[in-house]
């Protein structure tokens, strides 16, 4: 009789003779149908006329059915039962000894499999196991050999068989020696090169241009940007410190131990002068005449956009120099009436208080004048008359779009001519002070002498208006002390309106003869001096800006 199960067995075995996985599930199923099989033909052959035992074992299980087989017939058909699985083995007597009664059992042994080919590819036959593409669970399920058998592995190398390694003898690189440490030769030489190649190179020597090629040039400013005193030439060295200056102590003092530390925005008015005006050749040489004077003044007032018609604001939010050259922006100079009276007793104040016995500040002087300036034209009859130097300066300025007109001044009780100048503008720096009432303005002008008659110039009148209408009425108290410094507080009525100036004038002598020690080496107060300029500034206009909210 031919068992339709164990034919569906032997079909999945074939199908799946590939497949290590499907292998081992078809096997365990083969045997639990066998056992079942051997079983069920067990019960159905017992009567009471034989004795015979059969004993089924699966594994290490004890006997799960005893029965007695009465004939030849019955255990013949067990026999080739068990047969037919090709897994299991019976043992005992001969079929045909069914009167003495002896045990015949039956052993069921587990399938094994030699997975060795499987992992150490050692012949050409060896075929890799594949996973299942028609069960996605058998992906991660564990192998049911994994109990059983023990997967060979590499033989792991002795220490014996392991490479040395190797001693290195390079030489430690620079950065792994000890301060103190010797360095050998050869690290002592690649420092040295080092060292000579980070100075800059020697500028090569120039032939001096001939005076058909020689052009005026401004020299750069001696001031070093670092810390400390400023320096007095192009080489950097030092300027002896002079015995008033204070140096920083206690906790000002910075970590470099450096007795002066400068201020960025007064470094850079001082760059500024030296560019126009201490450093350009042709500006020094003009000022050699008598008749012509620098010029330094400081003005208070409000960097105005164009656009908006109001103040400039931007992201900053402290002190810093603008590069208006790049903005569409204009300064206006002024004040209301009550900024002016409240400045007037201000420093009125501060005259009395650098008078009192006993004061150690420097003493300022007061001074008050009411003048009228009046405009007129700069004509070529008028242009002859001034110094060939200044002449080549001003018609420079008027290939720009430049104007250059004659001022002149003359007291308000007497109409005495005062002085007749024609002022020409240097340079300009816009300083932003976000956090204060005032922005500043600090110029640099030439101030020329007219010394021709001034009965006879022709008025300059913008369209619109009348000569009159053009005189600027000054209404002027100057406060001064240490011969170096000049606040300006003045009223102007130029027609039917008014306006109120603060001005901070910085004496031009002084500022030269600082200028100059500087570039002798000598002992100077020349960022001194703009220290002072850029402090004025600050103080005046924190003295006028109201307090915050909530302050």
């Amino acid at each position: 009789m031919h068992d339709p199960l164990i034919n569906w067995v032997e079909t999945g075995l074939q199908h799946a003779e590939h497949d290590s996985w499907a292998q081992m599930t078809v096997w365990r199923m083969h045997s639990i149908l066998a056992l079942a099989k051997l079983n069920l033909l067990a019960f159905l052959s017992c009567s009471s006329a034989g004795r015979a035992r059969v004993h089924v074992v699966h594994g290490r299980q004890r006997p799960v059915r005893t029965c007695e087989a009465t004939t030849t017939t019955t255990l013949a058909a067990a026999r080739a039962s068990a047969r037919r699985v090709g897994s299991w083995r019976i043992t005992g007597a001969s079929m045909e000894d069914t009167v003495s009664h002896r045990v015949w059992s039956t052993t069921l042994r587990r399938p094994t499999m030699d997975i060795s080919a499987l992992v150490n590819h050692d012949t050409e036959a060896a075929v890799l196991p594949r996973r299942s593409l028609s069960r996605p669970s058998s992906v991660s399920a564990s192998s049911p050999m994994a109990v059983t058998t023990r997967i060979p592995h590499a033989p792991q190398p002795t220490p014996q068989q392991m490479p040395r390694k190797r001693r290195r003898h390079d030489p430690k690189p620079i950065w792994a020696y000890r301060e103190g440490e010797e360095l050998p030769p050869e690290l002592q030489q690649q420092q040295r090169q080092q060292r000579q190649q980070s100075r800059p190179p020697p500028a090569p020597a120039q032939p001096p241009p001939t005076p058909a090629q020689a052009q005026p040039r401004v020299q750069s400013s001696p001031i070093a940007h670092r810390n400390g005193p400023p320096s007095s030439a192009h080489e950097g060295a030092p300027t002896p410190h002079s015995a008033t200056a204070v140096e920083l102590v206690g906790f000002e003092r910075p970590i470099s131990d450096s007795p002066h530390v400068y201020d960025d925005v007064s470094r850079q008015v001082c760059e500024f002068l030296w560019r126009e005006a201490i450093g350009n050749e042709v500006v020094r040489s003009a000022i050699t005449d008598p008749h012509v004077k620098l010029e330094v003044e400081a003005r208070w007032g409000q960097v105005i956009d164009k656009h908006s018609n109001q103040r400039l604001r931007g992201a900053w939010d402290s002190e810093c120099v603008l590069r208006t050259g790049a903005l569409d922006v204009k300064f206006e100079s002024t004040m209301t009436l009550e900024q002016h009276k409240k400045m007037n007793l201000y420093l009125n104040e501060q005259i009395q208080r650098s008078k009192v016995p006993g004061a150690t500040r420097a003493a300022i002087n007061y001074q008050h004048t009411r003048e009228i300036d009046a405009f007129y034209e700069l004509g070529q009859e008028e242009f002859q008359t001034l110094h060939p130097l200044v002449q080549r300066m001003i018609h420079a300025h008027s290939m720009t779009g430049g104007k250059s007109r004659i001022r002149v001044t003359r007291k308000k009780d007497t109409g005495e001519v005062k002085d007749a100048i024609i002022k020409h503008r240097l340079g300009n720096m816009e300083i932003s002070s976000p956090r204060t009432e005032w922005d500043y303005r600090i110029g640099v002008n030439l101030e020329i002498d007219y010394l021709g008659a001034v009965e006879h110039l022709k008025p300059s009148v913008e369209p619109g208006k009348t000569p009159e209408s053009m005189q600027r009425q000054k209404d002027r108290i100057s406060y001064a002390w240490l011969d170096a410094y000049q606040v300006d507080l003045t009223q102007v009525a130029q027609g039917v309106s008014k306006n109120h100036e603060l001005e901070l004038e910085l004496d031009s002598m002084t500022l030269l003869r600082h200028a100059d020690k500087v570039r002798r080496k000598e002992p100077n107060q020349f960022e001194g001096l703009i220290n002072g300029l850029m402090n004025n500034l600050r103080v005046l206009s924190r003295e006028m800006t109201a307090p915050a909210s909530g302050a």
